[in-house]
Parts: structure tokens; C-alpha cells; sequence
């Protein structure tokens, strides 16, 4: 009966997390953070479906769910949007800007805000349930795992939060702050800090299992795929880290600060660098192809669909969404925008939604 239960848990954890419905439950797509999204329908870049304007740069990647788009502005509301008409549902108003992506569990809605309080909201009228007081600015992006939020902050610590009241489980103190979000993995809660450490705990105590010394500070987030976890540090190198062990199989050096968090697939890992440059690397830490722009550019956390790698670019004279082709690294579209674009777009049953700094949550077909 025991053997079941969990075949049947995991069932339901693999309907959330793997795609097989278009929506998108949590910051870049799973638990892992791979980036990666399925479905059948894959953006062509050709018009605007709709744009929604907030009063502040939009930081935050929404979470898509039941035909509702949710994400957080630096105007301070979080906001619940229809899928398909870009109308107001409701919005919840905190006390400071909101930089971190939403993740949605079991009928409510979780994320953090500067004004030092994470909030557990209810996802379909936006009344809130709890929120849970911190003593730093939250800018790390929220996972659930079996019933557990886990969340890094300002004053350097990674909280374990009960989902359904927000009392504390537990909490691990890192020596700076934390801005990158936390992914899951076999038991394993993995994250960077600004202390330019990278740390893998126990999921369920909070004890430290292993950590990496990087040379820079780590705002990326990790992503994990097949037992390896993918991480970048203001260093200039990715590294490639061993799961279970800590030991660092490979790394990359840049000629620039890695800040975005990559992106990874079954066939190669995809990111961007402070040196204006896009690669892509085989998994075994090996360069497939690069792409320069004739300026130094900014590009935001790479997402990938199908066959190709979407990410908004920002350059002095430009910025936009690229859509490249995932093979040879050539660019197939591009959607214009009229302003910097920092956050990390998602994909949802053909339709790819992102906010800008001009206060917009686009959504383009």
C-alpha cells in the first residue's frame, strides 16, 4: 500500500513539475531551475498578445497557473492577471518593492518583499494567509517542496517555513546575503550566498552537507541536472559541481562576472556573462558556440522550448527579446521592446510573458 502511495505522489509531483499542463508553477519552470519548457506550442516572436502596466520595473518572473498570471512589481503590489485578456483579477500591496518570483502551492501564492516580510497569499482571492517576518530585503525566489517553502535572505540566512502556517522549521546562517534561489534535488536544498560560497543542506534538518569556495560572490541560482548542479559566481566561471559530493567536476572561466542563472537541457547548458557574451556548452564543461554583439550587452536569465533559446537582451541602442536557434547559435526572431529587460521570461502554451524595467509585464506570441 506504502509502494503506492508514493508511485502515486510522484504521479502528481510529475503532472506540477514536468509540464504535462501548460503552467508554469515556480521560478524558471521546476525545483531544479532547469529553464527548460515544454509543450507543443513554441512562440514565434510575431506580435503582442497583450502588455499590463504596473508603476515600477518588474524583477519578478511570474507564475502562471489556472489562467492566472502572478508576479510582484517594484511598485510594491503583486498582482494576478488574467492569461488571456492582461485584466486586473486583484493585486496585494506591501510596503516595499518586490524583486522575487512567485511559486505557487496548493491553492495559495508564495513570495517575498522588501519590506522585510515573506507572504502567503490566497491564489484566487489574493487575501493573506500569513506572512513571516525577516530581518533583511528579499530578493531570493521561493521553492516548495512536500509541504516546505524555502527562501534565502538579506541578513544572510535560508529559511525552512511550514507551507500551510508559516511557522519556522528551521534556518541556516550563511556569512553574507542570500539572493540566489534555493533548488531541490534528492534530499538536498542547494543555494549560493554573497559570501562567495555554495552551499548543499539537508532538506529536512537544515545541516550543512557539503560547501564550494568560489572567488566572487554568487548571485546566480543553481540549476541541477543529472546529479551535477550548474551555478555561475562573479568569478567568471560556471561551475559544474558534483550533487552528492561537492566535488567540482569542471568550471568555466568567462572574461566577465556570471550573474544570470543558466539554463540547462539533456543537451547542453546555456548562460550568459558580464563579457557581453552568450555560450552554450556541451555537459561535460566543452564550448559548442558563442554569440557576441558588436557592443556589450546584458542579457537575462536564458530560457529554453524546443529547439530554441529565448532571452532578452539590453544593449546602449537596443533592447529586446532573441529568439536563437538552440543548434547554431543564429538568431531566428527578435521582439522589440522600449525598454531594459532584467527578468527571466517564461513560457506558457505558446505565449512568452516578461517584465520590464518600463513597468510592463509583456505577453508576445
Amino acid at each position: 500500500m506504502k509502494v503506492l502511495k508514493s508511485k502515486f505522489l510522484f504521479f502528481l509531483l510529475s503532472v506540477v513539475f514536468l509540464g504535462s499542463v501548460p503552467e508554469s508553477h515556480v521560478y524558471r519552470y521546476d525545483v531544479h531551475h532547469s529553464g527548460v519548457y515544454r509543450g507543443d506550442k513554441i512562440p514565434g516572436l510575431d506580435r503582442l498578445k497583450w502588455k499590463f502596466k504596473t508603476n515600477g520595473t518588474i524583477y519578478s518572473s511570474p507564475a502562471v497557473v489556472n489562467q492566472t498570471i502572478y508576479f510582484g512589481s517594484n511598485d510594491g503590489n503583486f498582482y494576478a492577471v488574467d492569461f488571456k485578456t492582461g485584466k486586473l483579477k486583484w493585486k496585494f500591496k506591501t510596503g516595499n518593492t518586490i524583486e522575487t518570483s512567485p511559486v505557487y502551492f496548493d491553492g495559495k501564492i508564495y513570495f517575498g518583499s522588501n519590506d522585510k516580510h515573506f507572504y502567503c497569499l490566497d491564489a484566487r482571492t489574493g487575501k493573506m494567509v500569513w506572512k513571516f517576518k525577516v530581518e533583511g530585503w528579499l530578493m531570493s525566489s521561493p521553492i516548495v517542496v512536500d509541504s516546505t517553502v524555502y527562501f534565502g535572505s538579506g541578513e544572510g540566512v535560508l529559511y525552512a517555513v511550514s507551507a500551510s502556517d508559516g511557522t519556522l522549521i528551521w534556518k541556516f546562517h550563511a556569512q553574507k546575503a542570500i539572493h540566489s534561489s534555493p533548488a531541490y534535488h534528492d534530499g538536498k536544498i542547494y543555494f549560493g550566498s554573497l559570501d562567495k560560497n555554495f552551499y548543499a543542506l539537508d532538506s529536512k534538518s537544515g545541516k550543512l552537507v557539503w560547501v564550494v569556495a568560489t572567488g566572487g560572490v554568487i548571485n546566480s541560482s543553481p540549476v541541477i541536472s543529472s546529479g551535477i548542479v550548474f551555478f555561475g559566481s562573479h568569478d567568471g566561471n560556471l561551475y559544474a559541481v558534483d550533487s552528492k559530493s561537492g566535488w567540482v567536476r569542471w568550471k568555466f572561466q568567462t572574461r566577465g562576472q556570471i550573474t544570470q542563472t543558466p539554463a540547462v537541457d539533456d543537451k547542453a547548458v546555456y548562460f550568459s556573462s558580464a563579457d557581453g557574451v552568450f555560450y552554450i556548452l556541451s555537459l561535460d564543461g566543452k564550448l559548442i558556440w558563442k554569440i557576441a554583439l558588436d557592443e556589450v550587452s546584458i542579457w537575462s536569465p536564458p530560457i529554453v522550448a524546443g529547439d530554441y533559446i529565448y532571452t532578452c537582451v539590453n544593449t546602449a541602442t537596443y533592447s529586446g527579446v532573441y529568439r536563437l536557434n538552440r543548434k547554431t547559435g543564429n538568431m531566428d526572431s527578435a521582439f522589440d521592446l522600449s525598454n531594459r529587460v532584467f527578468a527571466s521570461p517564461i513560457i506558457v502554451d505558446g505565449v512568452l510573458f516578461v517584465g520590464s524595467k518600463d513597468g510592463y509585464l509583456y505577453a508576445i506570441e
